[in-house]
C-alpha cells in the first residue's frame, strides 16, 4: 500500500446532478505531495485525496484516491492527467513502470495520475471478493440464457455486497467527477487528458460533463463510447476481423507458421465448430480444462492482438485441428471468469443488453460482421444483465463538439475506426493511423512516431496533419 501523506476532503463539490461547476464552487487546495514508497519509481511523488463515493452527496462517505506526479524536468507550462484504462487500471503503478515512455512530455509538463475507485490497485475494494466474477457464456436459448444469469447474479454478489455504496458509484461519469476533483485539487483551471484503452470512455464522460475544463485531449486505442452499443460493436468487430486477415496474411507468406499452405480461416472456423460440439480436452498439466469454441475465441483474441504471439496462435490451432487444445493453455489468456468490480464500470457505462431479444439480436449481428470471433463481445457483456438498473448512469452519448478544443486520437488498424468515432465528432480533430497491430502505441509500445505526435499536441497544440499515419514499429 501507497503512503498518503495527506487526505482532503471536498465536501462543498458539486453534486452529481450538475453537469458542470462555476469556478466559484472550486475549492482552493493544495496536494501534499511525499514520496509514494513500495515498488513505485522514486521519480513520482505521491499524495491522497478524499472525494465523495456518492458525488449526489457530497457531505456523505468519502474513500481516498491515491495520485501520483512525475513533475516536469524542465520548466512546468501544465499538467497532463493520465488514466492507463482497463477500467480500474491502477494509473500509479503503470506510470512507474512505464515513465520512460513519458520523457518527451515531461520536459514541459507535469504528468499526474491515479488509482481509481474500485480499480485493480484494490485500495477500495475486497479483492478476494471482487477479483472473480460471471464466466464468459454463450447461450442459444432462453432457458439457457436464463441459466446464465441465475449464474452471474450470484457470482457477482458476494463483490456487491461488499461495497455496496461504492460497487453502485463506479460508473465513469462518476470517475470523470473524480478526475474534476483531482484538477481542482491541482489548482489547474484547465487540464490536458491522456486515455489510453478504456480511460477514452473516462475522457469521453469528462468532456461531456466539463467540456470547458479541457485544455487538450489524446485518445489512444480507445472504445467508440459516444455512439449507441450496437453501432461501436460493429466496430470493434470489423477492426478484429482485420486483425485476424493479417494474421493470415503473415502465415500464407510465413513458412515458419504452422498453418503455412492451409486455409487458416477456414481451419479455424473448422476447430471452434467442432469444439462448440464437443469441448476439446487442454494438456493434462491444466486439469480437466476443456474448451468449447468461446473459450478458443478468446484465448485467440489476446494473440490476434499481438504480432509477437502469432506463431504461437498458428500452432496453436494447427493441434487444435487434431483435437488437442493444449496449445491454448499456455497463453493464460483463457475467458475464465471477469473481474466483477471492473464489471461494475463497463455494465454501468451502458454496456449491456436489455432482455434476450437484445441479446440475440446482437448475436445476429455479430455473426454477419464477424465470422471469426462473433459472439465474443455479446458474452462478456452478457455478464452485466442480472444488476444492471433500468436507467443506465453513463450511456454512450455524442459529445459537446463546440465546446471542446479539437482532439487527437491514435489507432492501429483495427481500433482506427473507434477512435475515429470520438474524434470525428469535433472538428479539427485529427486521428493518427497506425499502420500494424498493436493496442496503446504510446502507453504500451512507447513508439516514438506516435510519442513525438502526442507530445507536441499536449504541450504546444500542435495538431498534426490531417491523414498522418504512423508506420509498423519496430520495423
Amino acid at each position: 500500500m501507497l503512503a498518503l501523506p495527506l487526505v482532503m476532503a471536498l465536501g462543498a463539490y458539486a453534486p452529481a446532478g450538475a453537469s458542470s461547476l462555476s469556478p466559484a464552487a472550486t475549492p482552493a487546495s493544495s496536494l501534499t505531495w511525499s514520496a509514494c514508497g513500495g515498488n513505485v519509481s522514486a521519480e513520482l511523488q505521491c499524495a491522497g485525496l478524499a472525494v465523495p463515493v456518492d458525488w449526489a452527496k457530497p457531505g456523505g462517505k468519502t474513500i481516498t484516491l491515491t495520485l501520483a506526479r512525475a513533475s516536469a524536468t524542465g520548466e512546468a507550462a501544465g499538467t497532463v492527467l493520465f488514466s492507463p484504462g482497463g477500467p480500474g487500471g491502477a494509473g500509479v503503478q503503470e506510470l512507474s513502470r512505464r515513465l520512460a515512455h513519458f520523457a518527451g512530455l515531461r520536459t514541459r509538463m507535469d504528468v499526474v495520475t491515479w488509482n481509481p475507485r474500485g480499480g485493480a490497485s484494490g485500495e477500495h475494494i475486497p479483492m478476494a471478493s471482487c477479483v472473480k466474477g460471471p464466466a464468459f457464456a454463450t447461450p442459444d436459448s432462453r432457458r439457457e440464457y436464463d441459466r446464465v444469469l441465475k449464474a452471474n447474479a450470484a457470482a457477482i454478489a458476494p463483490c456487491r455486497d461488499a461495497v455496496p455504496e461504492l460497487f453502485a458509484h463506479m460508473d465513469s461519469a462518476t470517475q470523470a467527477r473524480d478526475m474534476d476533483a483531482i484538477r481542482a485539487a491541482l489548482g489547474e483551471e484547465k487540464i490536458s487528458f491522456l486515455g489510453n484503452s478504456y480511460g477514452g470512455v473516462l475522457g469521453a464522460s469528462y468532456a461531456r460533463l466539463f467540456p470547458q475544463r479541457l485544455r487538450a485531449m489524446a485518445l489512444d486505442s480507445v472504445p467508440d463510447h459516444v455512439d449507441p452499443v450496437a453501432d461501436s460493436e460493429r466496430l470493434q468487430y470489423e477492426g478484429l476481423e482485420n486483425g485476424f486477415k493479417r494474421f493470415v496474411r503473415w502465415c500464407a507468406g510465413a513458412s515458419d507458421c504452422a498453418l503455412h499452405g492451409r486455409d487458416v480461416e477456414k481451419t479455424w472456423q473448422d476447430v471452434v465448430k467442432r469444439a462448440e460440439r464437443r469441448p476439446l480436452p487442454g494438456a493434462e498439466a491444466a486439469g480437466d480444462r476443456r474448451y468449447d469454441g468461446d473459450d478458443l475465441k478468446w484465448s485467440a483474441y489476446g494473440l490476434v492482438d499481438d504480432r509477437s504471439g502469432w506463431p504461437a496462435l498458428a500452432k496453436a490451432i494447427a493441434i487444435a485441428s487434431k483435437g488437442d487444445a493444449s496449445g491454448f493453455d499456455p497463453q493464460g489468456r483463457g475467458p475464465g471468469t471477469q473481474v466483477t468490480a471492473l464489471l461494475a464500470v463497463r455494465c454501468a457505462d451502458g454496456y449491456h443488453y436489455d432482455g434476450y431479444r437484445a441479446y440475440q439480436a446482437a448475436v445476429r449481428r455479430s455473426a454477419k460482421v464477424s465470422p471469426n470471433f462473433s459472439g465474443l463481445r455479446e458474452n462478456g457483456h452478457l455478464a452485466c444483465s442480472p444488476w444492471t438498473a433500468a436507467k443506465v448512469p453513463n450511456p454512450p452519448a455524442p459529445l459537446p463538439a463546440r465546446k471542446l478544443p479539437p482532439l487527437l486520437g491514435v489507432g492501429p488498424v483495427y481500433e482506427y475506426p473507434s477512435v475515429r468515432a470520438i474524434t470525428d465528432q469535433v472538428p479539427g480533430s485529427v486521428t493518427i493511423k497506425y499502420d500494424d497491430i498493436g493496442h496503446g502505441r504510446y502507453l504500451n509500445a512507447g513508439d516514438p512516431c506516435v510519442t513525438t505526435h502526442v507530445d507536441r499536441y499536449l504541450i504546444d497544440g500542435k495538431l498534426p496533419a490531417p491523414g498522418t499515419t504512423c508506420p509498423a514499429w519496430p520495423a
